[in-house]
């Protein structure tokens, strides 16, 4: 095999082997974009009337991150 041929296939396995580690960074960085905005989906604020707590509805935050999971697949396990 020519050196040529030999350099060109070691620049392809290691551009393989990046790309590779390139998606499980960017697989880590969504799953932590993911958990972060599930638990802020889950904030609550109180509802009082009358000085007597009614009830719970979901934070105007709560809702934008709700609504960024849905768009991203945010209710998928990996």
């Amino acid at each position: 095999m020519p050196m040529e041929e030999f350099d060109k296939l070691e620049k392809l396995a290691l551009s393989a082997h990046t790309d590779k580690l390139s998606v499980e960074k960017l697989q880590e960085q969504l799953n932590t974009a993911k958990k972060a905005l599930t638990e802020i989906a889950s904030t609550r604020q109180e509802i009082w009337r009358g000085g007597t707590l009614v009830g719970l509805e979901a934070t105007e935050d709560a809702k934008i991150a709700f609504d960024a999971l849905a768009a991203i697949g945010g209710d998928d396990e990996n």
